[in-house]
């Protein structure tokens, strides 16, 4: 093993300015184990030592972490939520993030430490097949020699690189890209002030992701393995957004083998020969995901290892770093997250508009998160409890069977079924169970300017967070193979003379609710049709035409359903606005109102109205009420 190399005092000015940046103190520690311990995060060069490289690099290495996730984690958090949401959804997707990662990270730390170029590039070479030649990527998956290539054509440019056919031809596209100008790899590595990181991060992936996705489409092919849409790495379940695959143990019809088919005839089972090569071909198929995986595994420990990476745990202790915003769009509005091949790389004005909001709005959206977390948790744990079927062994003799253990003592049997052992058991529902939010705002005349700018951001905090929220209720279940019987919906209404449903209600948010959001609670219209509000309200919620009753949906799940009303006051029909409040009221539905500046909310949605002096209260207001909706939260 090698040793740790000695904190010179170059590297002690170098980790200090970092630590400055970061905000936390850094110390060079023994071992390869990096850590955060009593407010400082404790760094080991020793972690790249022992992977064959020398002193240099391996503090060059350590430079490069401390400035790149770590860095981007107070600097950059929209960025990283992007990528661990990106990581979550697909675990194809690593090598590709993770070279990003490598290739970001190091246009910066050369930006302000070049002399670190040497190292930096003799370490990537360090780390890849070599030969005569130069690199020899030969019979690496072409997806990873498309990731080693781009590895080497930034950071060891002179290097020759020697790769398979398909391989070659996406490395030559790239370099036409580039022609008459910087290379594309130069332009979405480079440090660039104008551009957010999420920014540049999306601008890698809509130039990385499209050759890397054909490349794997090419390899699992070869492989015989899943379609191109598939992880190899991932178990089998429902698929995206949690529409089932499919694929089961019954058949087309919903009838299982050997089961009696619908018209009383017996279903024949195959022959004995057709189901051992059906399970041969099944197990051989999960064999090659297993070593497709592990090959990929391997990559990244090689080539891109890394102490602290920016899916890890230890970032979320050290940074507390939020988790991902909403990371699912729609095809057509955001290349870089669905990251197809031939689509346009530029984001819609409109959308980056929103995204800027996001990120600054990202502290009240996690909040907004966290109040469903505890109750996510509490589904998730478990209580000892007693079990109900008695056993030779436990804990506790179980006094309902005392006159069965004495006969059958006395019968000769000497372990009788006596005692109750103790068993972890899920805890049952609770009061806290799927939850439906429909947040309608006010867009007359009166609320044009600030009012309907904050409006617009109170309802991009409550979209994003929920829709957050549903990513974090499938991932909890995916965890713990549980379902939790557990669903937040949301949906958004503006009105003037009319009521407008901007997002229907639903558990996701997509980009067109998003570019929609904004616009619609910012154009300004004339009458103020409150009626018209709660009345779309509750057709959306499904409770006025009695389909559903009070307590649970169409799909027989208990349900809670909450409005939320926004407006500066005012009703051209106070006394409809009034028969549809007390219509919902009366059909199990919550109704809050938020008025701004006045006082007529609350005396109408008594006593559940509220007032805010100041538009910009709004966010934080619509955040509290949503956290008194849970119990206990």
């Amino acid at each position: 093993m090698s040793s740790v190399p000695a904190l010179t005092p170059s590297l002690a000015a170098r980790l200090q300015a970092v630590a400055r940046v970061l905000g936390v103190e850094i110390l060079l520690g023994e071992g390869t184990d990096w850590r955060f311990e009593y407010g400082a995060l404790q760094v080991s060069p020793s972690f790249f030592a022992e992977r064959g490289h020398p002193e240099d690099e391996a503090i060059a290495l350590t430079m490069l972490e401390l400035w790149g996730p770590a860095r981007w984690a107070t600097l950059a958090p929209a960025r990283q939520r992007r990528r661990r949401s990106l990581a979550n959804a697909s675990g194809a997707l690593e090598p590709l993030l993770a070279a990003v990662d490598r290739l970001q990270a190091s246009g910066e730390l050369l930006g302000s430490f070049p002399a670190f170029r040497e190292q930096l590039a003799a370490a990537t070479l360090r780390s890849l097949p070599t030969g005569a030649g130069g690199v020899d990527l030969i019979g690496m998956p072409r997806h990873l020699q498309w990731i080693a290539a781009i590895l080497c054509l930034s950071l060891a440019p002179g290097a020759a690189i020697h790769a398979e056919a398909e391989v070659a031809v996406e490395l030559e596209h790239l370099e036409t890209l580039g022609a008459g100008g910087a290379h594309p790899l130069r332009r979405v590595s480079a440090p660039d002030p104008a551009r957010p990181a999420l920014r540049r991060f999306e601008r890698a992936l809509a130039l990385l992701q499209p050759p890397y996705e054909r490349l794997l489409a090419t390899d699992r092919a070869q492989r015989g393995l899943a379609s191109a849409g598939e992880d190899p790495g991932a178990d089998d379940g429902p698929g995206v957004d949690g529409f089932d695959s499919g694929a089961g143990g019954e058949d087309a019809s919903g009838t299982a083998e050997g089961a009696d088919a619908a018209d009383g005839d017996t279903v024949a089972a195959p022959p004995e020969d057709d189901r051992r090569a059906r399970a041969g071909e099944r197990r051989a198929e999960s064999e090659g995901a297993d070593l497709f995986a592990a090959e990929q595994a391997g990559f990244l420990t090689q080539v891109l290892a890394t102490p602290l990476p920016a899916t890890g745990a230890i970032v979320d202790e050290l940074l507390e770093l939020p988790s991902e915003l909403e990371a699912t769009s729609s095809a057509n509005d955001d290349p870089a997250a669905s990251g197809a091949a031939g689509r346009s790389a530029a984001v819609p004005a409109d959308l980056a508009d929103y995204r800027d909001r996001a990120e600054r709005l990202s502290g009240t959206i996690e909040r907004m998160r966290e109040t469903w977390h505890r109750v996510i948790a509490d589904r998730l744990a478990e209580r000892r409890a007693f079990a109900r079927r008695a056993s030779a062994d436990g804990e506790l003799l179980d006094e309902n069977r005392l006159v069965a253990t004495v006969t059958a003592v006395r019968a000769g049997i000497r372990r009788p079924e006596a005692f109750l052992p103790r068993e972890s058991r899920r805890r049952p529902d609770r009061e806290t169970g799927s939850t439906d939010y429909v947040l309608l705002i006010d867009r007359s005349g009166s609320m044009r300017g600030r009012p309907a700018s904050f409006a617009a951001d109170a309802a991009l905090v409550l979209l994003e967070g929920l829709a957050g929220v549903e990513r974090d209720l499938a991932a909890a279940e995916r965890a713990s193979g549980t379902e939790l019987d557990l669903a937040i919906r949301t949906s958004l209404i503006v009105y003037d003379a009319e009521a407008v449903v901007v997002k229907p209600l639903a558990g996701s948010l997509d980009d067109r609710s998003r570019r929609r959001l904004r616009a619609e609670v910012r154009t300004p219209g004339g009458a103020t049709n409150d009626a018209a509000a709660l009345r779309a309200a509750g057709e959306e919620l499904g409770v006025l035409d009695g389909s559903v009753s009070r307590e649970r949906g169409a799909d027989g799940i208990p349900r809670r359903r909450i409005v939320l009303l926004i407006s500066d006051g005012g009703s051209n029909d106070p006394a409809e606005a009034r028969s549809e409040l007390l219509r919902l009221r009366a059909r199990g539905v919550e109704v809050l109102g938020i008025g701004i500046g006045d006082d007529e909310l609350v005396r109408r949605y008594t006593p559940d109205g509220s007032r805010v002096d100041d538009p910009r209260q709004l966010p934080e207001r619509v955040l509290a009420l949503v956290e008194a909706s849970i119990p206990d939260a």
